[in-house]
């Protein structure tokens, strides 16, 4: 004769609860990840990265100031602008020497970002009235003979 113990009634009951509790989270967990709203535009494409709402790319190529500003147009981009000192300080330590998005028309002329507006921060003078491209060197921003080719670096804000 076989003997079958059971539990008793009220550890059945508290198995029920807990399997009904389970039963509800896990539901609720599928149907949040279901309904999640996707912001795949938000994020940035691959070999970018991300910093402060912005997208960041450094090339591998170098080209000349005018083929960087292109490429980068080619990305869906712009050449590198910087908004501020903390931007700067904190791009100057992650990328390498290369142009950014600033110029000016000529060496008694003030730095411009490309869509025109002044630029604020200083430009350090190192070519003899050559340099009319930025470029983002290691400690400073400093100007550069917009024919010599360099890396660049593209741009591209996070839409919110």
């Amino acid at each position: 004769m076989k003997c079958v113990v059971s539990p008793s009634p009220p550890e059945k009951v508290f198995a029920c609860i807990l399997g009904v509790i389970c039963l509800i989270l896990m539901y609720s967990i599928v149907r949040a990840i279901h309904f999640m709203p996707s912001h795949h535009c938000d994020h940035c494409p691959l070999e970018w990265f991300t910093y402060s709402n912005n997208c960041y790319y450094i090339s591998t190529e170098y080209k000349t100031w005018n083929e960087s500003l292109q490429a980068c147009a080619s990305k869906n981009s712009t050449l590198l602008y910087i908004d501020n000192e903390e931007e700067k300080e904190f791009l100057n330590s992650i990328f390498p020497p290369s142009w950014i998005g600033v110029f000016r028309t000529s060496s008694d002329h003030p730095w411009m970002l490309i869509n025109g507006s002044p630029f604020k921060l200083k430009i350090k003078d190192l070519s003899s009235g050559k340099g009319d491209c930025a470029v983002l060197n290691l400690y400073d921003l400093t100007s550069g003979n917009c024919g010599d080719s360099k890396i660049f670096s593209c741009k591209h804000r996070i839409q919110s």
